[in-house]
C-alpha cells in the first residue's frame, strides 16, 4: 500500500497537537532505534510548527544513536518532575510499563496520545494510533508528519531513516513492505547523508559490545533438534564486559542466524531480581504468545518480556515452552 492510499490520520490527534503549545514526548525505557528516531523526527515536526516539544526517556540515548540530531535534548523523569504540559504523546511504546520511570510524567498530562506500531498495544492513552501492519513506529510518525503538512528535512530525514532500518533489521526482516521503501525513498530525496547514518547504526560497534556478544557466545544452547537455540547473560557478564543493557544491542539475533534455527531468546539477568528475555522467530512461529505467557509481548517474530525471577527458572521455562510448541503441544 503506497503513503496516498494510507487513511487519513487520525483528525483528533492531529487537532490536540496543533491546538497544544508545549507538549511532552514520550518513548519506552532502554530505547532502540525506532524509539529514538521516531520521537526525534516528530519533536523535529512538531518544533517546526512553534510547539515547546520537551524529550522524555527513563534511560539514555544509546551511543551509537547520539549523533541523531536533537538527541542530546533527551531528558530523564527527574527533570519534568513538577513541570506541566498540554498534551503528552508516546511513541513506540507498547504499554504502560514500558514507559518506566516517565509513566507519571505521562498520565499527568490532561490529554494523552499514542503512535504505535505493536499489535498488542492496549490503547492506553486517550487518543490512540495503532498499526500493527506498519513495519515501525517511524511509518506512523512520518504519516503524521505528512498529514501536519510538515516538509521533510535532512535531520527529519535522518532520524526516520534511523527508525525505520533499525526495526526492520536494515530492511532485512518479514516487516519490512512497500511503505517503508516508499519512505525511505522520499527520504533520499531530501540529499540526507545515508553513509555518515549507517555507519553508526549499522556498522559501528563498542569494545563492550563485542565483550558483551562473545560471552553470550559462549553460552550458545541448541535444543529442539537443532530449531532453537538460546544465550544468557549474567550480571557478572556485564561486569566483565563493562557494558550496560544498551550494548545487548541485536545480540539474541546471532542466535536465530544459525542454519536450521527458527526460534531462539537470549535470557539477561538484570538488577534487584529482575530477568529479562528478548525472542526472535522465523515463520510460522509466533514468539509474542511466548512472550504474553509471562506478561510480556511484542510482534510475532520478534518479542520481549520482563519480570522477577531466576535466570536459569526463566531460561528452563522459555526452552520448555518453544519445545513444546515444536513438538505441537499445547
Amino acid at each position: 500500500m503506497t503513503m496516498a492510499q494510507k487513511p487519513d490520520f487520525c483528525p483528533e490527534m492531529l487537532s490536540a497537537l496543533q491546538n497544544a503549545n508545549s507538549i511532552l514526548l514520550c518513548t519506552h525505557a532502554q530505547p532502540d532505534g525506532d524509539a529514538i528516531g521516531s520521537a526525534l523526527a516528530m519533536g523535529l515536526g512538531l518544533r517546526f510548527l512553534g510547539k515547546e516539544v520537551t524529550l522524555l526517556d527513563a534511560d539514555p540515548v544509546p551511543t551509537q544513536m547520539r549523533f541523531l540530531p536533537g538527541a542530546e535534548g533527551f531528558v530523564q523523569p527527574e527533570a519534568v518532575r513538577g513541570k506541566a504540559f498540554d498534551v503528552a504523546l508516546a511513541i513506540d511504546t507498547a504499554t504502560t510499563e514500558l514507559l518506566g520511570a516517565s509513566k507519571d510524567a505521562f498520565f499527568a498530562t490532561p490529554v494523552t496520545l499514542v503512535m504505535d506500531h505493536h499489535p498488542d498495544n492496549p490503547r492506553y492513552a486517550m487518543l490512540n494510533v495503532v498499526d500493527g501492519k506498519a513495519s515501525a513506529a517511524g511509518c506512523v510518525v512520518r504519516r503524521c508528519l505528512q498529514a501536519l503538512h510538515i516538509p521533510l528535512t535532512k535531520e527529519i530525514a535522518a532520524c526516520l531513516y534511523c527508525a525505520l532500518s533499525t526495526d526492520t533489521g536494515n530492511f532485512r526482516f518479514q516487516n519490512t513492505n512497500a511503505e517503508a521503501f516508499s519512505i525511505m525513498a522520499e527520504l533520499m530525496e531530501t540529499g540526507f547523508d545515508l553513509p555518515a547514518a549507517a555507519r553508526p547504526l549499522h556498522q559501528l560497534r563498542e569494545e563492550p559490545h563485542l565483550r558483551l556478544l562473545g560471552r553470550a557466545l559462549d553460552s550458545l544452547k541448541i535444543f529442539a533438534g537443532g530449531k532453537c537455540a538460546c544465550m544468557r547473560l549474567t550480571q557478572e557478564d556485564y561486569q566483565a564486559a563493562h557494558a550496560l543493557p544498551e550494548h545487548n544491542s541485536n545480540i539474541v539475533n546471532y542466535a536465530l542466524d544459525i542454519p536450521g534455527v527458527e526460534m531462539a531468546f537470549l535470557a539477561e539477568e538484570r538488577e534487584n531480581g529482575m530477568v529479562k528475555a528478548s525472542l526472535r522467530a522465523l515463520p510460522p512461529w509466533n514468539v509474542a504468545e511466548i512472550a504474553k505467557a509471562f506478561g510480556g509481548g511484542g510482534h510475532k517474530l520478534a518479542a520481549g518480556l520482563r519480570l522477577p525471577g531466576t535466570l536459569d527458572g526463566l531460561c528452563a521455562e522459555l526452552e520448555e515452552k518453544m519445545l513444546r510448541l515444536v513438538e505441537g503441544q499445547p
